[in-house]
């Protein structure tokens, strides 16, 4: 009976962990484009920060996280000089809007979503099903035509994910991403 309950318990816990992404991704694929869809992307933030108690930590130094996030700006930075900005306004909405994105969105994707799937299935599997949730979740704001670089932020965000061990990078980075992309 003991062994019974114990295998249940994990199978359970999955179950949930599963739903929380499933619904997470819902709750921003179908985010509205409004001041809405701030606290909306806010609330599947603190469902990636509150689902889970992180085992990880950051393992880098504080010079190799730097490194890190200047890798990551700087390939966002690139991107942002050979192409087209978001469309998001430069005021203080645009900016708060980005900023809150960037943060909840990783607390979801690199945070939660990629530390139980690392847990189960390692980290190549991790950043790849991490990216592609990322990249399809943003299909109906920005259109398939950004599939391809969402999906490659995606990766560039779970690595940084691997490389620090923690999820503060790719936040840092995906909000100065987001910032850059102001227009």
């Amino acid at each position: 009976m003991t062994v019974a309950v114990a295998q249940a318990r994990p199978q359970r816990a999955d179950r949930l962990a599963l739903l929380a992404i499933a619904l997470g991704c819902l709750a921003l694929v179908t985010r509205p484009v409004s001041y809405a869809s701030t606290i909306a992307t806010m609330l599947v933030g603190l469902t990636g920060l509150a689902a889970f108690r992180s085992r990880t930590r950051e393992r880098t130094s504080t010079l190799a996280w730097l490194l890190v996030v200047a890798t990551g700006a700087g390939a966002f930075g690139l991107a942002r000089v050979l192409g087209p900005g978001l469309g998001v306004r430069l005021t203080h909405a645009g900016i708060a809007a980005t900023v809150v994105a960037g943060v909840a969105e990783e607390a979801f994707f690199r945070r939660f979503v990629y530390g139980w799937i690392e847990r189960r299935a390692g980290v190549v599997t991790a950043i790849g099903v991490s990216a592609a949730l990322f990249a399809l979740v943003h299909i109906p704001t920005y259109g398939v035509g950004v599939l391809p670089v969402d999906l490659t932020a995606g990766v560039l965000l779970g690595w940084q994910r691997w490389a620090t061990g923690g999820w503060t990078a790719p936040a840092l980075t995906h909000t100065l991403a987001n910032l850059l992309m102001l227009a």
